[in-house]
């Protein structure tokens, strides 16, 4: 499911695997393998793909209606 949804970012965004593959730091066929779960992709990786199509990823607190992005979950948070 993941590589799924790497993938539909990608192309809403009509990026190619090759430009995405640049931004990580990885081989083309990497991406193809993350994209088709032939490879595991790392949470810190995945985020950076996410990122790299100039999309955001964000966690909903449905109890509370509350939204955390990836970047104030990352912090230390004072509750």
């Amino acid at each position: 499911m993941v590589g799924t949804i790497l993938r539909n970012i990608r192309k809403i965004k009509k990026l190619k695997q090759k430009q995405v593959a640049n931004y990580l730091s990885v081989a083309e066929n990497t991406v193809s393998n993350y994209e088709t779960e032939y490879s595991n992709i790392t949470f810190e990786s995945a985020i950076n793909f996410i990122h790299e199509c100039n999309f955001e990823l964000q966690f909903v607190d449905k109890a509370n209606n509350k939204i955390y992005t990836i970047e104030e979950l990352s912090k230390e948070m004072d509750f």
